[in-house]
């Protein structure tokens, strides 16, 4: 099988399979004979699959060091399956239910101290042992909105829902999942069922509000106001606005700025857009203040290039107008 049909997932799946088969082999009702068929059957397995270290490494594109199905932190080495087995078909004991609620707690504690992979790992344990409780998998949701990775965040939020469709707190958070992704038919339709559940929630509300809104821009101006093709940083006049002596003062005040130093110190440690994006809007904020008319200037040279901007400064960090997943309640 070529490394192209085998996907990372499947890799995932079957490390996961072969644990199961390593455990079983310590098995006392097991004889010789039996344990060593478990042996061939795991390098079986290893080798369809491309499991051995060299080809692991090559088929994830890394160089030396530990592969990438190896890797501790990367939370499908966690998924257990046979557990996973008991804890969805078979009845869960409230043993079982009592140390998953514990590693709840552990995942709640780990978001408060912005521990978001270790807060994911942990929450993960806590489904493999009762996988039928919907909170595990909303605050893992949120544990992936932290990390940027909004697709499994509304994985998570979808299995939460089945378990419980009347769980408010799942459909604001799949809202807000689709909302990062761009697809705000769907965040509509996330926020009305939480909104319904919970009628007096102002932050489902708000949210509702903006992905309507994005809906509505988006209708009366489906092309984005360029041509296709065009590109709409074409019509920006940035010779004017780099030589404007206004904005190479402001921007030799900014450079000396100690808290911007640190806002472009954290650019260096940002994997993902959202971050990016933030940095990009607390620049603007500073510009913004520092001198309102050039920046308004810019600004209308941008929507006159078929950018369309807020005049107002987004209300959370996120970069845009909905509310940072916040961590996960306790209850």
């Amino acid at each position: 099988m070529s490394d192209g049909a085998i996907s990372l997932d499947a890799k995932f799946f079957v490390r996961s399979f072969i644990r199961f088969l390593s455990k079983q082999i310590d098995q006392p009702n097991f004889n010789e004979d039996s344990r060593e068929s478990i042996e061939v059957a795991i390098q079986c397995l290893e080798n369809v699959y491309e499991l051995n270290e060299g080809e692991e490494a090559a088929a994830a594109g890394t160089t030396g060091g530990e592969s990438s199905v190896k890797k501790e932190d990367d939370p499908r080495n966690h998924v257990d399956l046979y557990e996973l087995y008991l804890s969805t078909y078979v009845e869960v004991s409230p043993e079982r239910k009592q140390e998953a609620e514990g590693l709840k707690n552990d995942g709640n504690r780990l978001m408060k101290e912005e521990k978001y992979q270790e807060a994911l790992n942990t929450y993960t344990k806590a489904i493999n042992l009762d996988a039928t409780n919907p909170v595990f998998y909303c605050n893992r949701a949120a544990a992936y909105s932290r990390l940027g990775d909004y697709v499994r965040a509304a994985d998570d939020c979808r299995m939460a829902l089945r378990h419980d469709p009347n769980y408010s707190k799942a459909w604001g958070r799949l809202g807000l999942a689709y909302s990062k992704m761009n697809e705000h038919k769907q965040a509509v339709t996330a926020y009305q069922n939480a909104i319904r559940l919970e009628p007096e929630n102002q932050d489902y509300k708000n949210n509702l509000g903006v992905s309507q809104q994005f809906l509505e821009e988006r209708s009366r101006n489906p092309g984005g106001g360029v041509g296709a093709g065009a590109n709409p940083m074409a019509n920006i006049d940035f010779a004017s606005v780099i030589n404007n002596p206004d904005m190479v003062q402001m921007a030799t005040r900014m450079m000396s700025d100690p808290a911007m130093h640190n806002i472009l110190g954290q650019l260096g440690g940002m994997n993902n857009m959202d971050a990016l994006l933030e940095t990009g809007r607390r620049l603007a904020m500073q510009m913004s203040s520092e001198n309102p008319e050039l920046f308004n200037n810019v600004a209308r040279q941008m929507e006159q290039a078929g950018i369309n901007l807020p005049r107002n400064n987004p209300p959370n960090p996120d970069g845009d107008q909905t509310p940072p997943p916040q961590p996960p309640s306790a209850s």
